[in-house]
């Protein structure tokens, strides 16, 4: 019965990986959910901040430019037991996702080397919304998006990041948006998002996405996806009348994920997932210093998944 059914998998993933396949060719690779069906991950969260900038002493008649650089990181786990509770006719599946056995390693050495208390604080924070959330209710469709996810699952990077944000609600689920395109190796799709109104604060820049072949025991595929973004801040009201300039912020949002897939029931079986947001910022001239101070500030977030039997 063994020999059997690793026969059966194995040529299920030659039709849908030969590139000779009408199946391979013709149908894009789809979820399949089974009721009352458990699923359970490891997942590993790394967060680190980084802030670098100039600052400038007068001594006598000379102004003296000291770089700067401050860091901080943390580090969370925690098991992810994903339950499909029932089908919808629309072939999606209502699922409960319950958090526990949750680890974290969010402090550091105050004497370690670029220790900054304010950025630990806001660290050991965040690792602390990160278990707030236990148990989320939602529906997943066949191509693995996502619909009725509680706003707590994203709401933890702060109002000024809802690109980071957006992506940590999906990041941060054991599943895959899938592409709604046959599923072909070595073509290397991408996407230029432009900005044709000229507005400086509305992104730009280019996501891609390719499959890449992965195990065959069990049968399965990855799925490599990149989205490369920069905009400019609009300016912010201080009050009704009053505008601060900050044109010259510049924002860089750079996501990357690895999602082996399986080719049985496309659910997941690990990823490595990270995103960056990347802010600089080009202050007022300082008088005698020949170029104006620069201040920049990165907040990357890791994460990694795997399936436990």
């Amino acid at each position: 019965m063994k020999k059997v059914s690793r026969t059966a998998a194995l040529l299920l993933f030659a039709l849908a990986v030969s590139s000779h396949s009408p199946c391979a060719q013709q149908k894009p690779l789809t979820r399949t959910f089974i009721v009352d069906s458990e699923e359970r991950y490891q997942v590993t969260v790394i967060i680190r901040v980084e802030t670098h900038g100039v600052s400038a002493e007068k001594i006598g008649e000379k102004t003296y430019a000291t770089p700067f650089a401050h860091e901080a990181n943390g580090q969370l786990s925690w098991r992810s037991t994903r339950k499909i509770s029932s089908l919808n006719p629309d072939g999606s599946a209502a699922i409960v996702e319950s958090l526990d056995h949750f680890q974290t390693n969010c402090g550091k050495d105050a004497n370690a080397k670029n220790f900054d208390a304010g950025l630990q604080k806001s660290v050991q924070e965040t690792c602390a919304s990160w278990q707030n959330l236990s148990q989320m209710n939602y529906e997943e469709e066949k191509f693995g998006q996502i619909r009725g996810l509680p706003l707590a699952a994203g709401d933890i990077t702060g109002p000024d990041s809802p690109l980071l944000s957006l992506w940590i609600r999906h990041a941060f689920r054991p599943s895959v948006i899938l592409p709604k395109t046959p599923l072909h190796f070595g073509d290397r799709a991408a996407h230029r998002i432009s900005n044709p109104s000229g507005i400086a604060s509305n992104p730009e820049g280019e996501e891609s996405m390719e499959w890449l072949e992965a195990s065959s025991d069990p049968p399965a595929v990855t799925l490599h996806v990149s989205q490369n973004l920069t905009w400019m801040d609009a300016p912010h009201k201080k009050n009704a009348s009053t505008i601060t300039e900050k044109q010259n912020q510049r924002q860089l949002f750079y996501a990357d994920s690895l999602n082996t897939i399986s080719l049985l029931d496309a659910s997941l079986l690990k990823a490595s997932r990270s995103a960056t947001r990347e802010t600089k910022q080009v202050l007022d001239p300082v008088p005698g210093l020949p170029d104006a101070p620069t201040f920049g500030t990165k907040l990357t977030i890791t994460v990694t998944m795997l399936r436990l039997p």
